[in-house]
């Protein structure tokens, strides 16, 4: 951290008596070097527009929260299996109370309304306009243009924080947090048609029953992992959850066709919807869902029996347009993890699904690191109360990306986030039947943010000794490695808005770990996978 002084002089010369001067101390939470990737810089932020703002403050349980994730996910330790309570969480994370007064005071005596404050275990939510947020934390706001997308965003490049409270606070967000977030969704792998890699085509009807391995189907994927035959018992501690962001609609009719099709003994059954932070699922939608469609439809069809839900989160946040007008939220763009999280933290323990996949993720550096472990702190605390937690690892290979952005353009294979977070289980694409291969999209490497889990210490230990020193400085050999595991990723057959596709990518790698995840516990005991040490299991 960066520590700042500043003395304000009454007169050009003079020091004021003591009770005519102050000082002012500021400590710097957060700073980016550069402004990142695609985007541009327009004027000043509205003074008067309102922001919405969630504080992290450091909790000395921490460190335990982190340990008893590791102990209740471990196979043989006397907590395995043993998964804490919501109010055991919030009660283990909740500050000192010394400190929580002293954020509480300094945000009050800042003019921030007492009726906008939320406050839940270490984290504090509230309302501010830009003017109140610029004083409060030392900066300015300005809007920021997507050079791509034509969405804009209210955020700064820096802030800070009295030197008081520097000590305590982790991140605040949204501030320097821009999002990158995409679904992974690999690559059409022909390129009939001339289409984009990342577009799917539309399949045939020989595709719908071709030899597995050409294309992937249920039936494929059940036959080649050994679920044939599985039907688990419908129990509320074996749900099935499946993220929805970034407008991604699940669509009932589609669904339906699929699992008509392709798993004719669960065609009657369905999935709940679930929404938070205004999140939606409309039917009739005629924007792609080939994302949700994806997602829902290998999710239910290689679990059925299992109950499955399916969580829409809107994520995005009101934004303005390049002549700095408000617009439409639907327009807008942001990060959708941190409010899927506190929703999912706010859910009764037997709300909470035993398995939640996640396919959308982008690239480490573009992430704020104290962000970053922000959100990875909120998933270890949805790992320590039973929930496995899986992400697809990305499509982008190891070098899709190869310059870092601290400064110094040095040639770096970068991460995705949030699979680099130790504490949820990374799932990459394999491509063959006998044998599976490494797909060349399927991203994998080491995180520059978190440091290697002790559960990777064997496997990547061994694996560094067979690659040697071929790709030394290109990447952190300390960090996190990713994926942890890998399943097929190419060529799966979906329904979309009444058309038969075929896609590929690490989206589908995703869902079928979480899919084969459930199965495999078909008695209604919550045991949590993160990482190498279980997720091999699969």
């Amino acid at each position: 951290m960066i520590w700042v002084c500043w003395v304000i002089f009454l007169q050009a010369v003079t020091w004021i008596p003591t009770c005519a001067s102050r000082k002012i101390c500021s400590g710097t939470v957060e700073k980016l070097l550069d402004l990142p990737a695609g985007w541009s810089t327009g004027g000043p932020a509205e003074l008067s527009t309102n922001l919405t703002l969630r504080l992290e403050i450091k909790s000395p349980g921490t460190s335990t929260l982190e340990t008893s994730v590791l102990q209740v996910s471990t196979p043989g330790h006397p907590r395995y299996g043993k998964h804490m309570k919501r109010d055991e969480v919030a009660d283990l994370l909740r500050p000192d109370p010394s400190v929580l007064d002293m954020v509480l005071t300094w945000l009050s005596t800042e003019g921030v309304s007492e009726e906008t404050l939320y406050i839940r275990g270490n984290w504090i939510a509230f309302q501010a306009t830009v003017s109140q947020v610029e004083r409060l934390l030392r900066t300015q706001f300005f809007y920021y243009h997507s050079v791509t997308s034509q969405r804009s965003l209210v955020r700064t490049l820096e802030y800070s924080v009295p030197c008081e409270i520097l000590p305590h606070v982790l991140s605040i967000q949204p501030t320097t947090r821009f999002g990158g977030v995409q679904a992974q969704k690999g690559r059409n792998l022909s390129k009939r048609a001339g289409l984009p890699l990342d577009q799917p085509i539309v399949a045939t009807a020989k595709d719908l029953v071709a030899e597995c391995g050409i294309v992937m189907r249920p039936d494929c994927l059940r036959s080649l992992y050994g679920l044939e035959g599985r039907v688990a018992s419908p129990d509320t501690r074996n749900r099935l959850g499946v993220s929805g962001f970034l407008d991604q609609y699940a669509r009932h009719a589609d669904f339906h066709d699929f699992m008509h099709h392709f798993s004719a003994d669960a065609s009657c059954s369905g999935f709940e919807v679930v929404f938070s932070n205004g999140g939606m699922n409309p039917e009739n939608s005629s924007a792609s869902s080939t994302e949700a469609s994806l997602d829902i439809q290998y999710a239910a069809a290689l679990a059925h029996g299992n109950p499955v839900t399916f969580y829409t989160t809107a994520g995005r946040a009101p934004s303005v347009s390049p002549a700095g007008q408000l617009i439409d939220e639907s327009y807008s763009e942001n990060e959708p993890f941190l409010d899927q999280l506190h929703f999912l933290l706010s859910l009764s323990d037997h709300e909470l699904p035993a398995v939640l996949t996640t396919s959308y993720g982008e690239i480490e550096q573009s992430v704020p690191a104290t962000y970053a472990r922000s959100v990875c702190g909120l998933f270890a605390q949805l790992s320590a109360r039973g929930v496995s937690v899986i992400f697809s690892s990305g499509d982008s290979g190891v070098g899709g990306s190869c310059l870092s952005n601290d400064g110094t353009n040095q040639t770096r294979f970068q991460a995705i986030f949030p699979a680099s977070c130790p504490f949820v289980t990374a799932v990459g694409g394999v491509e063959g039947i006998d044998p599976e291969v490494a797909i060349d999209f399927s991203s994998g490497g080491f995180s520059d943010i978190f440091p290697r889990p002790h559960y990777q210490d064997h496997a990547v230990s061994d694996y560094l000794g067979r690659l040697g020193s071929k790709w030394n400085g290109y990447y952190n050999a300390r960090g996190r490695a990713t994926p942890d595991v890998a399943v097929q990723a190419k060529n799966f057959i979906i329904r979309d808005h009444e058309t038969w596709l075929k896609i590929s990518g690490t989206s589908w790698a995703g869902l079928c770990g979480n899919s084969i995840t459930t199965e495999r516990d078909p008695t209604g005991e919550r045991e949590t996978s993160h990482g190498i040490s279980e997720s091999m299991a699969l």
